[in-house]
C-alpha cells in the first residue's frame, strides 16, 4: 500500500495534485490546514482519505485528531498546534505512545521531518505550498509492503523560470 501525507496546502493545491497524479497512490493522509484541500486532492486522484482539521480549519466539523490502522500499522494523525510542536515533539511522542501508534503524523510547522523514535515514525509531511525554514514544497510518501513501514519526504520540482 502507497499512502501520501499531505497538510499545510492553504489553498494552493496545483502543484501537489500535479505530482501525486504521477504516481501510484492507495490513500491519502491530510495533517490539517485547509481541510477540504485534502478532500479535493483525494477526489481528483480517485482515492480514499483520512484527515484531521487545522488550526486554520475553524469551524469545521471535523475530527482534530484520529487513530486510524491501515495495512496493519497504526496511525495517530494530528495537525500538531496543540500539541507546541513548534517547540518540540515531546509532548505529541508521548500522546503517540499513549495512544498506541506506530506512525505519529502532524502538520502545523510546513516544515518536513521523518524519523523514528523509540519505534514511533514522526513524521511531518512539510508543505507543498508554503515551506519554511528555508525548505522546500514536500509531502510524505509511505510504502508499507510485509508488513514493513517505508516512509520517505517527497519534494516537488521547482517551477521552471524562463529567461
Amino acid at each position: 500500500m502507497r499512502i501520501a501525507v499531505v497538510g499545510d496546502t492553504h489553498g494552493k493545491i496545483e502543484r501537489i495534485k500535479k505530482s501525486l497524479h504521477l504516481i501510484q497512490i492507495d490513500h491519502m493522509l491530510f495533517t490539517g490546514d485547509y481541510y477540504s484541500d485534502g478532500e479535493k486532492i483525494a477526489c481528483f486522484l480517485g482515492i480514499d482519505f483520512h484527515g484531521v482539521a487545522g488550526n486554520c480549519d475553524p469551524g469545521l466539523p471535523t475530527t482534530k485528531e484520529l487513530c486510524l490502522d491501515l495495512a496493519g500499522k497504526s496511525f495517530y494523525i494530528v495537525h500538531g498546534h496543540r500539541y507546541g510542536v513548534k517547540r518540540g515533539l515531546k509532548s505529541l511522542f508521548y500522546r503517540g505512545k499513549e495512544v498506541g501508534a506506530d506512525v505519529v503524523l502532524f502538520g502545523h510547522t510546513h516544515i518536513p521531518f521523518c524519523k523514528k523514535i523509540d519505534n514511533i515514525w514522526m513524521i511531518n509531511p512539510g508543505s507543498p505550498s508554503q515551506p519554511r525554514g528555508g525548505q522546500r514544497r514536500s509531502y510524505a510518501l509511505l510504502e508499507i509492503k510485509d508488513n514493513i513501514l517505508s516512509p520517505e519526504i517527497v519534494y516537488l520540482k521547482s517551477k521552471k523560470v524562463n529567461n
